[in-house]
C-alpha cells in the first residue's frame, strides 16, 4: 500500500512539470490573456494614481486643518489676554440714584456698567447687613475694585 502511494505521488509531480514546462514554452499568447494582461496593468496604475492623488489630497487637508487649528488657538489666547487685562483695569462710574429709587436698582446700574459681578449676590448682602434701608438719592463716584461692604457704606452714608 504504502509503495502505491508513491507511485501515485510521484505520477502527481511528473505530470505537474511537464505542464509547467508545456505551458512556459510551447504554448501561445491568446489575445483573451493580452487584454487581461492590458488591463490589469492599466487597472493597477489607474488605481494607484487614484490613491496617490486621494493620499496627497488627505495630507493637504490635514495641514489646512492644523493651520486653521493652531489659529484658532492663538486668537482664543489673544482674546484671553484682552479679558484678562479688561477685568484688570479699575472701572470708574458715577452712580446717580434718584428719590424714591429702590436698592435694586443701584445693583442692576452697578452690574451693567461693570463695577460689581452680581446684581442678585449684591441686593442680598444689602439686605443680609441691613444697609437696604438706608440707601440715599445721590451721585456717588464707585470703582470696579471696591468690595460690596465699601460700596454699601457710601450709598449708605455710613463711612
Amino acid at each position: 500500500m504504502k509503495k502505491n502511494l508513491r507511485m501515485l505521488a510521484l505520477g502527481f509531480l511528473i505530470s505537474a512539470v511537464v505542464l509547467f514546462v508545456y505551458d512556459q514554452f510551447f504554448s501561445t499568447p491568446t489575445k483573451a490573456d493580452e487584454t487581461k494582461s492590458a488591463s490589469t496593468k492599466a487597472g493597477s496604475d489607474d488605481s494607484s494614481n487614484t490613491w496617490k492623488v486621494k493620499y496627497e489630497k488627505l495630507l493637504a487637508q490635514q495641514e489646512v486643518d492644523k493651520a486653521t487649528e493652531d489659529e484658532a488657538k492663538k486668537r482664543a489666547d489673544e482674546d484671553a489676554k484682552k479679558k484678562a487685562e479688561e477685568t484688570k483695569k479699575v472701572k470708574n462710574y458715577t452712580l446717580t440714584i434718584s428719590k424714591g429709587d429702590p436698592s435694586s436698582k443701584a445693583g442692576e446700574e452697578l452690574q451693567k456698567n461693570g463695577i460689581i459681578k452680581s446684581s442678585s449676590e449684591f441686593d442680598k448682602y444689602l439686605k443680609d447687613n441691613d444697609y437696604e434701608k438706608y440707601v440715599r438719592d445721590g451721585k456717588y463716584n464707585l470703582k470696579s475694585d471696591m468690595n460690596y461692604e465699601t460700596i454699601a457704606k457710601i450709598l449708605a452714608h455710613k463711612n
